[in-house]
């Protein structure tokens, strides 16, 4: 499997996106501050090491879908299918969980790439004012108005079927 492969996956790309936008997001972290983020996060993080993974993988697909779930309970935006868990799980009990566990952390802490409503239409296709209020109306999670100008997350974008 190549690491370009995992990360164009579409389910790899919606569970990074769940994550991401509370990562990044010290708004999000503001709005739901009954999410113990980081607290959650480190709590994943210590059964992520080779050492512990070997002997407790059913831990770390447990404790990572109980961060999900306290995600996407806290914000109905986040969300995921029954095809993302079922994805995870299986590439869990396969040979390259520990690469897709590191690229899943280092595509979350990345800083994403941004995209303008006009950016977006132009490649979608479709109208400024759509994408502008879908952002108003808090439909894109990460979305972040500098100045007056919406920032459109692509991770969340591209996790909601938009093809950017």
């Amino acid at each position: 499997m190549k690491y370009q492969d995992i990360l164009q996956n579409p389910h790899f790309n919606n569970l990074a996106a769940i994550i991401r936008v509370p990562f990044n997001s010290e708004h999000w972290r503001k709005e739901h501050n009954e999410v113990p983020f980081w607290t959650l996060l480190d709590e994943l993080s210590e059964v992520k090491t080779e050492e512990h993974f070997a002997t407790n993988r059913a831990e770390f697909v447990n404790r990572f879908g109980a961060f999900l779930v306290t995600l996407t309970t806290a914000d109905e935006r986040l969300a995921y299918g029954e095809e993302d868990l079922a994805w995870f799980i299986e590439q869990m009990d396969g040979e390259h969980a520990l690469p897709i566990i590191s690229l899943l952390f280092a595509w979350f802490s990345a800083p994403d790439v941004t995209l303008t409503p006009v950016e977006v239409a132009e490649i979608t296709n479709t109208a400024e004012s759509t994408w502008r209020n879908k952002a108003a109306a808090g439909d894109i999670p990460g979305a972040v108005k500098r100045g007056k100008q919406w920032l459109l997350p692509r991770s969340v974008l591209r996790s909601q079927g938009v093809g950017v």
